[in-house]
């Protein structure tokens, strides 16, 4: 279990401790232009229905303004 809230939220482990079996780590779930998908590209997740205890959360994310869009 990681206390992480990407994790939680997107199943994105940013520390690599948590990642698939060929060693990426997942980021289908990430927000457009968040730096794990610049970095990796759209990884699927091999288990969606497991894991994301906060996924509720992502959507009240993306509904949020983003620091360059406040500033």
């Amino acid at each position: 279990m990681c206390a992480c809230d990407e994790m939680q939220i997107y199943k994105y482990c940013h520390c690599l401790l948590f990642v698939r079996e060929d060693g990426l780590p997942i980021t289908e779930y990430l927000p457009e232009g968040h730096e794990g998908r610049e970095v990796y590209g759209i990884v699927t997740d091999p288990t969606p229905d497991k894991g994301r205890a906060l996924k509720h959360k992502a959507a009240q994310l993306s509904s949020l303004p983003s620091d360059t869009e406040t500033k």
